[in-house]
């Protein structure tokens, strides 16, 4: 025969351990929840120190569409990215984009690349149209959608460059200058290489 006391003390028990077992559930719920907050705020952190620099290097080598300044529409592929400006190849043409001019990009990846360093974090603007002018590459300098400008840069200052004023498919002498344009870099809305041939 079953004793009513060992009954109440066993049916007693098992509230008890209910309860625990509940408030233990409830503690691992807590635990977990708390973990999960902290991760989505470490997350939400580590993206508010991402640079638009870093996100483009994730998508070097990538298919990207941009807008500048100038309201010009460009997609290409992304090949290069220096501290202050992005290369697209566009249908041939090498295309150079101020970030200044950067109104909005479309279709970028997840990707993410690491903050330059070195030699990579001093690649300016002016870096880079130092390199054309050295070169006398001919270019295609947009101030916006409807003003384009034929040349070859002559010089690069600290904030501004000169472009003598050449016909496409003359080369750069004296007597083929038709003018000079000084532009502050401010106003360059994007710069491409000559038509291919």
């Amino acid at each position: 025969m079953i004793d009513g006391r060992e009954v109440g003390a066993y049916v007693g028990e098992m509230r008890w351990d209910a309860l625990f077992d509940d408030l233990e559930s409830q503690l691992h719920s807590a635990r977990d929840a708390d973990r999960e907050s902290e991760i989505r705020e470490r997350t939400r952190l580590e993206q508010s120190r991402l640079t638009l620099v870093q996100r483009l290097l994730g998508q070097v080598g990538l298919p990207i569409g941009v807008t500048t300044a100038g309201g010009r529409p460009l997609s290409g592929i992304l090949t290069h990215v220096g501290s202050e400006w992005v290369s697209l190849m566009v249908e041939g043409r090498s295309v150079l984009v101020p970030l200044s001019s950067l109104q909005s990009l479309r279709g970028l990846g997840r990707g993410v690349g690491q903050v330059p360093s070195g030699v990579a974090a001093k690649l300016g603007l002016r870096s880079a149209l130092r390199g054309l002018s050295r070169d006398r590459v001919h270019v295609s300098l947009w101030l916006g959608a409807a003003s384009r400008h034929s040349g070859v840069i002559d010089r690069v200052g600290a904030d501004f460059l000169e472009l003598g004023l050449v016909a496409t498919g003359e080369e750069r002498r004296a007597a083929n200058v038709r003018d000079a344009l000084t532009v502050p870099f401010r106003a360059i809305d994007s710069l491409e290489s000559a038509a291919p041939d």
